[in-house]
């Protein structure tokens, strides 16, 4: 009898693995197998301890961007939040495919009654049952099929998404990376300014001294001292500022300061400006979406137009049976049928109506997507350019400005020039070297709004 049982078991679990196979192989003749997931950096949402403390190392350390970037990866909210959306998609996925699967079940019972009536004897039986069944039931095939492409869409365009967010976070990373070297190169660029001024103290108290030069001259100096040592504190407090900007930027905290390496500002974008819009066009991860959108308002147009259709059904069963558990008694169900609609009270008519309209509005977003598209490329390599052709002038105005500043000092230093002049020249020099660190750092900025708007970050 066990014997019996088991083989009968055996046979259910063939019959759903043969099945199971049939119905993948009719998802994947109509097209409808799983997109393949792109490589993508693994994103934890949680750190055990030794990460945590990998991590903290790594934090106090020097960083490069690329280092930054993939910190950013593993630890942003957004960018897991988009990783758990792909799982999510892909149960959506799974359960759609699931309507083709049958279902099977076993179960076995016992029960033992007394009896004992008034005046009578008393009697006791028993009754065993025990049965195993499968069962698959679809309706309406075609709408199985359709909900199954729209998940795998789905799963598209959860992909879509974390491609989105990770052209995101990577552009925001190298924009914060920037500001954060231009705050330390501001520190050193004060630093230097510093020691100008400490010079010109120096030099005009020495000249005092000698009687060469007036009072004021040693009161002036000490004041542009001063207010160059103000202008250094609130340099080198922006730099804790943008560091921190950066640790929340890459999803971390850290109460010291971030170390981050130099890169190359001035990296060659040689692109022209049409091939850059249509590179944002095929290669944007919203682009994307949006007609991965557009393809699902077609499918539920074409579904909402099945309406119209006769509806096809398929059930199938098979059942073993008995009441002394040696299941000898069976029954095997299966039904076809055809459902020809006729009326339903206009909801076919207007639910095509309102699949239509839905794809329409679809297509007038994505037309709206691709003008900002447009633009938002056109603004950064305007930018791009800008910040291109100040370099090559901002370099010359620091030579020019140290030119200047050689000079004044000559003339103070001999006693031709008045500490007006030499606090000017100075002022100039600074400004501009300040002025080719912005360009650079502008340059390099809109590199990387570039790549975002091109979406190839």
């Amino acid at each position: 009898m066990n014997k019996r049982i088991t083989l009968l078991l055996a046979g259910i679990l063939v019959f759903i693995s043969s099945y199971a196979q049939a119905a993948d192989d009719l998802v994947r003749s109509a097209g409808l197998s799983s997109p393949s997931a792109k490589s993508q950096p693994s994103l934890l949402p949680h750190l055990s301890e030794e990460q945590a403390a990998r991590l903290s190392e790594q934090l106090s350390g020097v960083l490069t961007l690329e280092d930054c970037i993939r910190i950013a990866l593993e630890n942003s909210p957004s960018a897991v939040s988009a990783q758990l959306g792909i799982q999510e998609a892909h149960i959506q996925l799974n359960l759609a495919r699931g309507e083709f699967l049958p279902t099977a079940s076993a179960g076995a019972s016992q029960n033992y009654t007394v009896s004992n009536p008034a005046g009578g004897s008393t009697s006791d039986h028993g009754n065993s049952n025990v049965y195993a069944q499968a069962q698959l039931a679809i309706s309406g095939i075609t709408d199985k099929v359709r909900a199954v492409k729209i998940q795998q869409l789905a799963v598209e365009q959860a992909q879509q998404t974390l491609d989105g967010q990770i052209n995101s976070i990577t552009r925001n990373v190298k924009r914060a990376y920037y500001a954060l070297l231009s705050a330390v190169k501001t520190v050193d660029i004060r630093l230097k300014s510093r020691d100008l001024y400490q010079q010109q103290y120096d030099r005009a108290s020495e000249f005092y001294s000698e009687g060469l030069r007036p009072k004021v001259d040693v009161t002036t100096a000490e004041v542009n001292l001063n207010n160059e040592k103000l202008r250094l504190i609130r340099a080198q407090n922006a730099v804790k500022t943008a560091s921190a900007n950066l640790a929340s930027v890459m999803g971390v905290t850290t109460p010291n300061p971030l170390q981050v390496a130099d890169v190359d500002l001035m990296e060659a974008v040689d692109i022209p400006f049409d091939q850059a819009v249509q590179t944002a066009y095929k290669n944007r991860p919203d682009v994307l979406s949006a007609q991965t959108n557009a393809k699902i308002g077609q499918i539920r147009v074409n579904q909402a137009k099945a309406g119209y259709l006769p509806t096809l059904s398929f059930s199938a069963g098979f059942t073993k049976y008995d009441n002394n558990f040696a299941l000898d008694n069976e029954e095997t169900k299966l039904m076809v049928s055809l459902d020809v609609p006729i009326f339903s009270a206009f909801k076919t008519y207007n639910g095509v109506k309102q699949a239509r309209v839905n794809l329409a509005k679809i297509n007038n977003n994505n037309r709206s997507l691709f003008n900002d598209v447009f633009l938002e490329v056109q603004n950064a390599y305007i930018a791009m350019q800008e910040a291109e052709q100040s370099v090559p002038i901002a370099e010359l105005n620091v030579e020019k400005a140290k030119e200047n500043l050689d000079l004044a000092q000559g003339r103070y230093n001999e006693g031709i020039g008045d500490v007006i002049e030499l606090k000017d020249a100075e002022v100039a020099y600074t400004d501009a070297e300040l002025s080719l660190l912005t360009a650079r750092y502008d340059y390099a900025s809109a590199v990387a709004d570039l790549k975002q708007a091109m979406g190839t970050n």
